[in-house]
């Protein structure tokens, strides 16, 4: 996916700089190409995909950014508490909700068959939509497997606790996981 994106960009970038104006894509009728919103449009859409299918991978392995004001003051298990009550009564319920109403926003746009309101825009708005439910679906699996080894790290057996680890791909300091 980061490929065609960054293959996409580069051409717009360069058509936009050097191409555009010129006899040759006047000439050849490649001026719509350079000059097309399309590119635009799937530079938008590949990046929403992008990042919509990465949350859920980065929350597993504890690559998501922390904006933590008390918890490197707390130990391990209080962490621990931390990761399992914000997972258990603040991620997961808008998580919840972001699903519910994600479904809604990708019905609404399936039933309608909305496109881009430009012309020669890509169609089918309800393919980008279905990322939305599709990201944070992925998300709401990472954060029931994390609490699952939350809880397994607070009351499983020592023989189990080693393998709930996820800090060591991403050395994440005050990690709940240390």
């Amino acid at each position: 996916m980061l490929l065609p994106l960054v293959g996409i960009i580069m051409f717009d970038a360069v058509c936009r700089k050097f191409l555009r104006k010129t006899t040759f894509a006047l000439e050849t009728g490649l001026y719509h190409l350079m000059n097309s919103p399309v590119l635009q449009d799937a530079e938008w859409h590949l990046h929403a995909i992008l990042f919509l299918v990465a949350m859920g991978y980065a929350y597993v392995y504890n690559a998501h950014v922390r904006l933590d004001i008390f918890r490197p003051r707390l130990g391990i298990k209080g962490r621990l508490w931390v990761e399992v009550f914000g997972g258990v009564f603040l991620l997961i319920p808008f998580l919840g909700t972001l699903i519910y109403f994600g479904w809604d926003f990708f019905l609404s746009a399936w039933v309608t068959d909305e496109g881009t309101s430009v012309l020669i825009g890509i169609g089918n708005r309800w393919f980008i939509k279905s990322f939305v439910m599709i990201g944070f679906s992925l998300l709401l699996l990472a954060a029931v497997s994390l609490i699952i080894r939350l809880a397994i790290r607070l009351w499983g057996p020592e023989d189990l606790i080693a393998e709930t680890r996820v800090d060591a791909f991403t050395r994440a300091s005050h990690s709940a996981f240390q």
